[in-house]
């Protein structure tokens, strides 16, 4: 596993080859197989989750392939509902 600080400035730091990278350098990590945590500098939260659904969006031009419509739908749904608890199920099979 391959720890990734992120900056304040959303610049991100290999930690184990001691250099920053981008969001492809990233993208092509993953592709190769590697495994990695990312971690804000700060405080050491988890931002795993966050920083790879940006490479979801932006590397692979996911945002086209999501209706706006959609994207209102589920932030407009984000409570605890059926149809969260149903999105969250669909998403995670």
């Amino acid at each position: 596993m391959i720890t990734i600080k992120k900056y304040t400035n959303r610049r991100l730091y290999n930690t184990q080859t001691s250099s920053y990278i981008n969001l492809e350098q990233l993208t092509e990590l993953i592709r190769q197989g590697e495994r990695v945590e990312v971690v804000d500098a700060r405080n050491g939260d988890d931002l795993t989750g966050q920083v790879l659904l940006q490479v979801i969006l932006e590397q692979t031009g996911a945002v086209e392939l999501l209706p706006q419509s959609l994207l209102h739908r589920v932030i407009r749904h984000t409570d605890d509902t059926p149809y969260h608890r149903m999105a969250v199920k669909q998403l995670a099979a």
